[in-house]
């Protein structure tokens, strides 16, 4: 589900309380703008039993990788979630990221049906992405 607003989040919180894990989009923006990241405050309480995740693609420039990091660190991002596995051969932006911010992989997704496409990511399954050895089922 997509949440716009609080309303929208709280709804999609009480419609999968019986699941172990939810998911939650919020709105994709512009992460330039700075507005943005305030909203966010607004629309997503952090202070309840959540996970923060902050999604990027790993066919993005390490450059702007690190300037979206930049961005949303003041939120609790507690781990990210590579996406877009399928869509590049380079997988060097995973390694970086946990070695320059010290923050953990919770999920990386290699297509577009989610949670299908969602894998768990492991040191050995990292090194088979960076060494051309995975093989995508």
């Amino acid at each position: 589900e997509v949440a716009y607003s609080m309303e929208d989040y709280n709804k999609y919180i009480d419609k999968f309380s019986s699941y172990d894990l939810i998911l939650v989009d919020t709105a994709g923006r512009n992460f330039r703008d700075k507005t943005y990241v305030d909203e966010l405050r607004k629309t997503i309480d952090f202070h309840t039993n959540v996970e923060t995740f902050l999604v990027l693609s790993v066919t993005a420039k390490s450059s702007d990788i690190n300037t979206i990091y930049e961005q949303f660190r003041h939120l609790p991002i507690h781990k990210v979630i590579f996406t877009k596995l399928d869509e590049t051969d380079t997988f060097g932006n995973i390694v970086n990221m946990v070695f320059d911010h010290g923050v953990g992989i919770a999920y990386m997704t290699n297509g577009q049906n989610v949670p299908d496409d969602l894998l768990s990511p492991t040191p050995e399954k990292i090194s088979e992405f960076i060494v051309g050895r995975y093989e995508y089922e």
